[in-house]
């Protein structure tokens, strides 16, 4: 007896879809010409690719993934070897989540590509998202991998003109273990993820822009030139910056820059989220965690070149075994003759139950 599939009917995503729909356009207008708009989308693309790696088993802290795409070395903070390899694979996946999301390789475009021609029938029948959703259940029912389809989302927001940009918004958690995969439950389930998504990242929005205003009020008691107040703008516009980037945004020397990047940091404004002393990055202090993620680079001692083990007041001298007179080492020679008397009894004993002889 052929038992056919219940589909999904219209009652059962109209709700859903009108919400998420409403959801997209607050989005898309909040953030059309926000002047924090690509500290937001660096901000958003780093809990999209950790919900992304949440969901397909991988943990990370986006914060140490915020280190790595900043060109910094994250802090491994693993006990033991083996959580330290688990924590650089969960990275290392995060990572390529990223990729898909926002600097896909040629191989993941020609990837997306694909997903994208999948989407564009049922798109064009029922719609951007309700046609997104039957997409992606046949693109996961035809055995394909997620992270395709997530970037091709991306692309068809931007492409079907429901965002301006391309944001991060893939419905990772409709994926979460013990979601039912039933298509009159799952599409309900998986357009509320996108729509909390966006409401996450409008959150974010809010969160930033205070931060914008408490710095730009904190640092507005200059003079009646001051670039001050031009600076923390500039420096909230962008997710990190240097002081060299600073100075040409500002039109003014990179001493001038620095001068400035250093009283906000007296101030608790500004944070310096790389840990150095040279190629410094700042960015407000709401990146406060990213500082922390960052691993600090050993400092080197005189006398001690690449490679060598660390000095330190209880390290135990090497001893070398030198023959003062000859000036030479001791060259080490074998000593087999118990070897040899093993394998004389062992042949004895072969000799005496008879194995030979057989």
């Amino acid at each position: 007896m052929r038992i056919e599939r219940l589909t999904a009917r219209p009652d059962d995503v109209a709700s859903a879809l009108t919400r998420t729909a409403l959801a997209f356009g607050a989005l898309d207008q909040q953030l059309r010409r926000h002047p924090l708009r690509e500290a937001v989308l660096f901000r958003a693309r780093l809990e999209a690719a950790r919900q992304c790696a949440a969901v397909d088993g991988f943990l990370i802290d986006p914060w140490q993934l915020a280190a790595s795409l900043e060109g910094l070395r994250p802090r491994i903070r693993g006990h033991d070897v083996y959580e330290r390899g688990s924590e650089v694979d969960a990275l290392r996946y995060a990572f390529e989540q990223y990729q898909w999301l926002a600097r896909a390789s040629v191989s993941q475009e020609e990837r997306i590509a694909e997903a994208l021609s999948c989407a564009a029938l049922p798109v064009g029948r029922l719609g951007v998202l309700w046609g997104s959703a039957l997409a992606f259940r046949e693109w996961i029912e035809g055995g394909e991998e997620r992270a395709p389809f997530r970037g091709a989302l991306v692309r068809l927001w931007q492409k079907e003109g429901v965002f301006g940009g391309l944001y991060p918004v893939t419905g990772a958690a409709a994926f979460r273990t013990g979601s039912s995969w039933d298509e009159r439950r799952w599409l309900p389930t998986w357009l509320g993820a996108l729509e909390r998504e966006a409401a996450g990242i409008r959150d974010m929005v809010h969160t930033l822009e205070r931060s914008w205003r408490d710095a730009r009020a904190q640092a507005g008691d200059q003079r009646r030139n001051s670039k001050a107040a031009l600076a923390i703008d500039i420096i909230a516009a962008h997710p990190v910056i240097s002081a060299t980037t600073l100075a040409a945004r500002l039109s003014v020397s990179v001493q001038a820059a620095c001068v400035l990047l250093e009283r906000f940091v007296k101030r608790g404004l500004v944070v310096d989220v790389t840990r150095r002393s040279a190629r410094r990055l700042f960015a407000l202090k709401d990146l406060a965690p990213l500082r922390e993620a960052v691993g600090v680079r050993e400092k080197w001692a005189p006398g001690r070149k690449r490679g060598r083990p660390r000095l330190g007041e209880n390290a135990d001298p090497i001893v070398l075994d030198v023959d003062p007179a000859e000036g030479l080492f001791h060259r080490w020679e074998p000593d087999y003759a118990r070897l040899e008397d093993a394998m004389a009894e062992a042949e004895r004993l072969c000799l005496a139950s008879g194995i030979y002889g057989n």
